[in-house]
């Protein structure tokens, strides 16, 4: 009784925890969910599109997404050469316009000068000419103001060296006496700057400067003219001023015209200027839509012609695209081959798998048949998927290649292929070579050459090896491989280096039908080539060429473009 009271409390106690155990889990579940939502939004938005979140208590930053570098980056490339190109030429154009009003104002102010300085001369020489009569201080001679033809009627006020303006009493001297004549103020003073009172008192030469007087835009040159007194010349800028005006809008106008017309034909260059850009950019987007790699871009003039940059570009992107519609031609080739010669051992494998499931009824001798085929398809399977895999590791790496002696690896392949087929003969004349490659890379090569020489030889057949160094002047070095077999017939031997090819004649012999393709691919790797003919007496001779190591790092850089 006490052990069944016992049991039912452990299990109360274990369906407690168990509950809430799925309840924790459940609870975290949910979390996670959550937090797996929230990570998926954040995820899911756009980097630009986020804005950062003001701190507490701080003010709001503006969104990057409204930044003017980002919104400058997201202009379309044609928009902002055209606007680059117009903000240049409204540049070069304001500052041709501005340079060219200042020096029109410098000239006509010029002009005013000189046209008011030979009046005010000529007034200065009235007044220091000698004088016939006696005159005080606080007189002016006579002089006569009256303009001469050309130049502008003016206004004179006289000042002493306080700064103060005189009343113009002229002394005039006729018929022998001496007559004081005195004539009203200016309305307005004209105004006097401390350099006027420094003519006045003898420490300047003279005075010109641009004011303004009863309203208007005005000229005052002040020149000295004795006994501490100093003569002001007023002349108007009224005319200079409507000419500088008119000016100023006739050069804003033709400025703004000219910028509209360089926006306009930024424009219209930018766009044919990248108009192959943007077939270049509809093609890559087209490509990326439909994975169709067979569209190309246009390119006018024939091939060989000089083109610009942009003309380069467009057919650098159609030779990339044919390189990648190549390889994927290849690799979709390799796939389907690869697919189609693994079906043949593995239906063998299944069949005598499902055979081997009823051993119990075989007899002995039986049955080991049986796994002897098992396992010759489990190797022939094994040399199909290894040579598939070496077939499609593509081009050689860069940081393996290596200098060696071409001649030493050809020798270490030879022992094994003797080891690797009794029955038949090597003999081999091997010159010293040293070459820069791939040394598994090669190695392979050079075995699948071997093995396809002693594959088809007969027993105690004969397969003649040698190497040589530069001996065509070519800077490469050869190998060859000449069987005595019964050789290959001529409608064959354009095919022998295709993947899976196998000739009628040796389609019951072991074999994945990738070891002359991998050699290709290996020759080609490294910068040289592979051949075969017909040898003279029966039989077959190939050939495997690599750069020596003089040029061979130039052309493996080459063949790995």
């Amino acid at each position: 009784m006490n052990r069944e009271r016992f049991g039912r409390r452990l299990r109360l106690v274990a369906a407690k925890q168990g509950a809430d155990l799925l309840a924790d889990q459940r609870v975290d579940q949910r979390a996670g969910q959550r937090v797996d939502q929230q990570v998926g939004q954040r995820v899911d938005q756009d980097p630009d599109d986020v804005a950062p979140q003001p701190a507490a208590g701080g003010p709001a930053e503006a969104s990057p997404r409204h930044s003017p570098l980002t919104v400058w980056r997201r202009t379309p490339l044609r928009a902002r050469l055209a606007l680059a190109a117009t903000i240049a030429v409204a540049a070069g154009v304001g500052g041709g316009v501005g340079f060219a009003y200042v020096a029109v104002r410098h000239s006509l102010t010029q002009q005013v000068d000189g046209s008011l300085m030979k009046q005010g001369i000529r007034m200065q020489l009235q007044q220091l000419r000698p004088r016939t009569t006696a005159t005080r201080t606080d007189k002016i001679p006579a002089f006569d103001f009256t303009p001469e033809p050309g130049e502008t009627r003016v206004n004179v006020q006289f000042i002493n060296d306080k700064g103060q303006a005189m009343v113009p009493t002229w002394l005039t001297a006729a018929h022998g006496t001496v007559t004081s004549v005195s004539l009203p103020l200016l309305p307005q003073p004209l105004p006097v700057t401390s350099q006027d009172v420094g003519v006045a008192g003898g420490t300047l030469d003279s005075s010109i400067r641009s004011t303004q007087w009863t309203g208007q835009h005005v000229r005052i040159l002040t020149l000295p003219i004795g006994n501490g007194h100093a003569m002001q010349i007023e002349s108007p800028l009224t005319t200079m001023d409507q000419q500088l005006s008119t000016l100023g809008w006739q050069l804003f106008g033709a400025g703004a015209a000219g910028i509209v017309l360089a926006a306009g034909l930024g424009w219209l260059v930018t766009r044919t200027a990248l108009r192959p850009v943007a077939e270049l950019t509809s093609t890559a987007e087209r490509i990326a839509a439909t994975h169709d790699l067979a569209h190309r871009i246009a390119i006018d003039g024939t091939p060989g012609e000089p083109r610009d940059e942009l003309g380069r570009l467009a057919a650098t992107f159609n030779t990339m695209l044919d390189a990648v519609q190549e390889a994927t031609d290849r690799q979709r080739q390799l796939v389907a081959d690869a697919s189609h010669e693994l079906r043949t051992p593995l239906t063998s494998l299944r069949t005598n798998v499902e055979v081997l499931a009823h051993a119990h009824r075989l007899e002995p001798e039986d049955r080991q048949a049986l796994v002897t085929s098992i396992m010759s398809g489990l190797d022939d399977l094994t040399t199909l998927v290894s040579d598939t895999v070496e077939l499609a590791r593509g081009e050689e790496q860069a940081a393996l290649f290596e200098e060696m002696r071409f001649d030493l690896l050809v020798q270490r392949c030879v022992d094994r292929a003797t080891r690797h087929w009794p029955k038949v003969e090597f003999k081999e004349r091997l010159d010293e070579a040293v070459v820069v490659g791939v040394t598994d890379r090669l190695a392979k090569a050079v075995r699948n050459l071997l093995d396809n020489a002693a594959k088809f030889s007969p027993p105690g057949g004969l397969i003649e090896v040698g190497t040589t160094a530069d001996a065509d002047g070519d800077g490469m070095a050869t190998l060859t491989v000449r069987d005595h077999g019964p050789g290959i017939p001529e409608a064959d031997l354009p095919h022998v280096f295709d993947r899976f090819y196998r000739a009628a004649s040796a389609r019951d012999l072991p074999g994945s039908g990738l070891g002359l393709a991998i050699v290709t691919q290996v020759a080609v790797g490294h910068g040289g080539g592979v051949t075969v003919a017909r040898a003279e007496g029966g039989g077959a001779e190939f050939r495997l060429t690599v750069p020596l190591a003089s040029r061979g790092e130039a052309a493996g850089a080459s063949a790995r473009r």
